[in-house]
Order: structure tokens, then C-alpha cells, then sequence
């Protein structure tokens, strides 16, 4: 391959836009071919940044109707929905405008193409009758909600993320169908906004991938909060009926029927692979539509990568461009650092928040490591105790032959803020008498990490 090659990218998101600006600053020429959603893809627009701009609204609207403090009294608040929405929409192009558009124009060996890329050989694309061809070919194209339980229905009645944002109003009710971070975040902040919503999930706890504590933890807060959930409901069939839509399932061995106005999809997801022409150069898919690629982010044709969403897993902006650096150093003939599911923190933007870093205990002990635990509870966190806070906890899971972090987990206010230090103890292998030993201002996130650590060398 050539010292300066030409990188084709079917796609317009962050992992898109993260390997045209590597490509470009090594002095590579790029042809990004992208149609659909803007530059800035499904983070920018429909996932990350719309999600949490009305999540930190909700919780305004939360804040307004209660309080921690016995001598402060709520009086609610005025919500203006399309006003909302139409400064949602503002902030997003603005952030588009500064941060996508002209920072790619200015990439000296960027080119843009707006239209649909179909692959026509392991190094050429076509894109309405041109034909381009490259040294390579970058797929970063994404994915979307897999609608399929319920594409009978007219489309009016259905919602998944990427649709939700791009109304004036909420609905009046909804069936949310999925217990992921996806659905609980987006759950939460309906309930808050006074939309009536009965979350139907299939296992016995949301957060189904994670111990039970952590979904038990919150399904006790969206009880309280007026949320309707429902662990470990069957889905048979979703139909028209009653107030628009029907979600019809066994629940403990019974029938039950659920209705709302609404139906919201939030339980899988699918590779956006198809009419990308793969079969003309054997790219496989698995029956998801995500790609499947090796350590260096090749696919079954050596000259075909991929890197985010496309390729399920973590499904992550942060991950995706991080995937999309490593590629471009692969594609220069440099060495490509893994990326260990075991050090990437995740964060729920749920309130309280939930995150994570490495295993949790019953993983370290599958890994065959004896963990020890040990548990602050947010009634024992000064940040939190002095302002009546008492829901949640920071749980650390150490290994005991080196007193080192293998794991950790919280449920706390602001715990995606506390997850990288996390991150960084362990990844840095620091013992934790060391972490415990230290000093830290009082009343602090931080402050819990050592009063946490603190407790494996009482």
C-alpha cells in the first residue's frame, strides 16, 4: 500500500470523521462518502447529545416538584415542549457548524461526496454513477433500532430514538419495550416530563447485563417516581388497539395486555450494512448486520475495514473513535493498540447515574480471581449525606494478591464523573492502600473513591 494512501469512508459519523481527520494529518488523501443523517451521525442527532440535553431538562423538571431539603417547597414548573425542542435543534447544528463542517473542509486531502456508497470491489465505490477508487475502504456506517416487532404498525404510533427527538411534543403514554441503558435513560426522562410509561423488559432486572443489584437499585427510584416497570414480561405481539397500541405478553405464567399511545423500540439494534454492496467483495456480516473484523479492524477483504457502531459490541461514540484511530495507525503500517472490553467505562445517564469499569465480582471470579468487595454507601458519602442524599453506593472489587482495582461499580449522582478516575487506578495497576493513604478534599466525588478504598485496609 501506498506511504500516502487514499482511505474511502462510507459514513458521516464521529468514527467516520475521527479516521478522515488521522488519514489527513498523516498526509493521506480521503473521499468520505456519507448520506442520511448530517456529519456528526447518530451521537450528534439522535442519540447522545439530544438524549442528554432533555435528561438534564427532566431533572430540572424533577427539581422543581421536590426536594432533599425539609424547608424548601416546590412549586413545579411551566414546561414548554416545542420550545424545547426547536432549542435542541438549534444547539445541534450549531455544534455541527463548529465542531463537524469546517474542520473537515479545512483537511487539506478531504474530499466530501453526499449520496449513498455502494462497494463495487475490495478498493472501489460507486455513489450516483461515479465510480472511486482507493486504496482502501472504511466502513463506518453505523446502526439503527431494529424495528422489526413492530413495522406492521402504521409508522405514526412507533418511536425509537432516532425519531423521538424529531417532534414538537412528547406523547401522552408509551409502552417502552427494553430495559437497556437506551430505554431506561429515555424512560426516566418521560416520566419526569409527566408522560405516562410502562417499560416492559424481558429479564428479571433492567441493566440485564450487569449483577441485579445495580437495575434493583433503580427500578426502586422509577417506582417512585411514577414509572410503570415491568421485569419479566414475554412479549407475543405488539398490535393496534386500546389507546393506540398494544403490547401483549405472559407475566408470570399469566397473559397480560398493556396499552398506551405509543409504542417506543429500545431492545436491539442493527448494523446499517445493507445496499453497501458487501457480497461483490465477501465482506460477511453476522445476522445482525454488524461487521466482523480482526485486531487491525480488517474485515474478511483485507482492504475493507470497519470500526463503531457497525460492528455492534460497545456501540459507544467515545469507543468509535477510538476504533477509528487504531485503524488509521494499522492502515500506516503502525502497530494497533487493543482496545480491552475490561478498560472501558461506561456510564447510564439515568438519576442517580449508574457506571462502571472492569469486571464486576462474579466476573473477576469466572477470570479465576478470589475478589474481595467493599461498599460505601451514598448515606455514608459526606458529598452526599450532608445534602440528605441516601440512595445509592461506590462497590470496589479488588484483587487481594496485588491490592489492586479489577473492577468497580456505582450507583451515585454524578457517578459518570467519578468512573475515570476509577478507570485510571486501574489501568495503572496503583495499590489501593496507596489510593487509601491519600488526600482528598472533603465533601468531594472523589472522596468516596478513598473513604471506599480506605475500607480493604481497616
Amino acid at each position: 500500500m501506498s506511504s500516502h494512501p487514499h482511505l474511502l469512508i462510507l459514513g458521516g459519523g464521529s468514527a467516520a470523521v475521527t479516521a478522515a481527520r488521522e488519514v489527513a494529518d498523516r498526509g493521506g488523501r480521503v473521499t468520505l462518502i456519507h448520506e442520511g443523517l448530517p456529519l456528526g451521525g447518530c451521537c450528534l442527532h439522535v442519540g447522545c447529545v439530544p438524549s442528554k440535553y432533555w435528561i438534564r431538562a427532566a431533572e430540572q423538571v424533577h427539581a422543581c416538584q421536590q426536594s432533599l431539603f425539609p424547608g424548601l417547597h416546590p412549586k413545579g414548573v411551566d414546561v414548554d415542549q416545542p420550545n424545547l425542542f426547536s432549542d435542541l435543534h438549534e444547539t445541534i447544528r450549531e455544534l455541527r457548524e463548529r465542531n463537524y463542517e469546517p474542520m473537515l473542509n479545512q483537511l487539506e486531502g478531504v474530499e466530501m461526496i453526499r449520496g449513498w456508497g455502494r462497494i463495487v470491489d475490495e478498493t472501489t465505490v460507486e455513489v450516483d454513477g461515479q465510480t472511486i477508487s482507493g486504496d482502501a475502504i472504511l466502513i463506518a456506517t453505523g446502526s439503527r433500532t431494529d424495528l422489526s416487532p413492530a413495522v406492521h404498525l402504521p409508522s405514526e404510533l412507533v418511536l425509537s430514538n432516532e425519531k423521538l427527538f424529531n417532534q414538537e411534543k412528547l406523547p401522552e403514554s408509551v409502552l417502552m419495550i427494553g430495559g437497556g441503558y437506551i430505554a431506561i435513560e429515555l424512560a426516566q426522562m418521560m416520566t419526569r416530563f409527566g408522560v405516562e410509561v410502562t417499560t416492559l423488559q424481558r429479564s428479571a432486572h433492567v441493566l440485564s447485563s450487569q449483577p441485579a443489584y445495580l437495575g434493583q437499585e433503580l427500578a426502586e427510584v422509577f417506582e417512585e417516581e411514577g414509572m410503570n416497570l415491568i421485569c419479566g414480561f414475554d412479549s407475543k405481539e405488539i398490535r393496534v388497539g386500546g389507546k393506540g397500541v398494544e403490547a401483549v405478553g405472559s407475566l408470570n405464567g399469566e397473559e397480560r395486555v398493556f396499552t398506551a399511545n405509543k409504542v417506543m423500540l429500545a431492545r436491539g439494534r442493527l448494523g446499517n450494512t445493507d445496499g453497501l454492496g458487501l457480497d461483490a467483495s465477501g465482506v460477511q456480516t453476522n445476522p445482525h448486520g454488524f461487521l466482523q473484523v480482526n485486531d487491525r479492524f480488517q474485515t474478511s477483504c483485507p482492504t475493507i475495514y470497519g470500526v463503531g457502531d457497525v460492528l455492534g459490541g460497545h456501540m459507544l461514540v467515545y469507543t468509535a473513535s477510538a476504533e477509528a484511530e487504531r485503524m488509521v495507525a494499522g492502515l500506516f503500517g503502525e502497530d494497533v493498540q487493543q482496545i480491552s472490553d475490561h478498560s472501558v467505562p461506561w456510564v447510564v445517564f439515568t438519576d442517580p447515574q449508574v457506571a462502571g469499569i472492569g469486571w464486576s465480582a462474579e466476573e473477576a471470579r469466572d477470570q479465576g480471581i478470589e475478589v474481595e468487595e467493599a461498599e460505601l454507601p451514598v448515606s455514608r458519602w459526606p458529598r452526599f449525606s450532608t445534602i440528605n442524599e441516601t440512595r445509592g453506593f461506590l462497590k470496589m472489587f479488588r484483587d487481594p494478591e496485588s491490592d489492586t482495582l479489577v473492577g468497580a461499580r456505582a450507583v451515585c449522582p454524578e457517578a459518570g464523573d467519578l468512573i475515570s478516575e476509577l478507570a485510571l487506578i486501574q489501568e495503572h495497576r496503583l495499590s489501593l492502600k496507596t489510593i487509601a493513604d491519600r488526600v482528598v478534599p472533603y465533601l468531594t466525588l472523589n472522596e468516596g473513591i478513598q473513604r471506599c478504598a480506605a475500607k480493604f485496609h481497616q
